[in-house]
């Protein structure tokens, strides 16, 4: 996943990985196919989060699930990571370098600031954890954000996932308001009270305390949003 000069990929092809690489870039995607044309490296002109993958690993002669490895675009980590969570059958683990703050938030713990929907998007998807952080004097130039590594093995969402998760987002619309106002405009202010009492949470209960269990305990409930 975007190789540009090669700096992650040689490594990987000299240790006798076979790589199988998107450069959204045509002039560095020529360029890299070029210098490592005797090696074990397939460079595909794509981007990754709207590449076929199914159908370039078939090209090449390999089944998924395969490990994916990237040093991930800051500006679309995010888009990218809840779209490859979601594909166990192409992925079987996913080690990426992203910005240290969307990391916080994928692996923080309920009730911190960095707990959000986006912790339960990738929460439901795959099991997440922190590696390592990486210093802005690793780079050159330095970049004005720190960075972590994660490692993520995506899996089959649980039963009542899709509604959790529906839920959940509509939980988070405002952090400062209750669970239940934060429903009313959805579900209606009765219907979100008597679903939130009869989940035995109180009625001040914030959506960034409650894990994603709670969120599908919570969803059959509600019901199907509409006052």
């Amino acid at each position: 996943m975007g190789p540009g000069r090669g700096a992650l990929t040689r490594p990987l092809l000299d240790r006798g990985v076979r790589i199988l690489a998107f450069e959204i870039d045509p002039v560095l995607a020529a360029r890299l196919s070029l210098e490592l044309a005797e090696r074990a490296l397939f460079v595909e002109t794509a981007d990754a989060l709207h590449a076929d993958v199914a159908e370039s690993l078939s090209r090449i002669g390999s089944a998924p699930p395969v490990p994916f490895l990237g040093n991930l675009p800051y500006e679309s980590a995010t888009p990218m990571l809840r779209a490859f969570v979601r594909r166990p059958d192409l992925f079987s683990r996913l080690v990426v370098m992203i910005q240290k703050e969307v990391a916080d938030r994928i692996v923080a713990p309920p009730g911190g600031d960095a707990y959000g929907f986006l912790t339960l998007d990738v929460g439901a998807h795959a099991a997440a954890r922190r590696l390592f952080d990486v210093s802005r004097g690793d780079f050159s130039p330095p970049p004005k954000v720190k960075s972590s590594v994660l490692e993520l093995v995506p899996h089959a969402a649980a039963a009542g996932a899709d509604e959790a998760l529906r839920v959940a987002s509509a939980g988070f619309t405002s952090r400062r308001k209750t669970l239940v106002n934060a429903l009313t405009p959805l579900w209606g202010r009765e219907r979100a009270a008597r679903a939130v009492a009869e989940t035995g949470l109180p009625p001040t209960t914030r959506a960034e305390t409650l894990s994603l269990d709670v969120f599908r305990a919570l969803a059959p409930r509600l019901g199907a949003p509409g006052k």
